[in-house]
């Protein structure tokens, strides 16, 4: 019998990028946090900033990495290899 494979692979830094989209907002919006107060604003409202800030740009420059290094062509043929 053949061993069954994953119908869709991840790269090892995106496996790290989901890992940080889950545990991050697990651990910060966790009860505790709402009361914690930093500059007049809860902890709660300052997680929340970064991960729409850090996610997208981090997100971003895996995108724009990837890019640079895996698309390869042959310039005579004008095709992928």
């Amino acid at each position: 019998m053949q061993k069954k494979k994953n119908w869709y692979s991840l790269p090892k830094h995106e496996i790290y990028l989901l890992l940080f989209l889950i545990i991050y907002p697990t651990i910060f919006f966790l009860p505790w946090s709402y009361n914690i107060m930093f500059l007049n604003v809860s902890l709660l409202a300052w997680s929340a900033l970064v991960l729409s800030i850090v996610a997208p740009v981090i997100s971003i420059i895996m995108l724009v990495n990837e890019h640079n290094f895996s698309i390869k062509t042959d310039a005579e043929k004008n095709v992928r290899l």
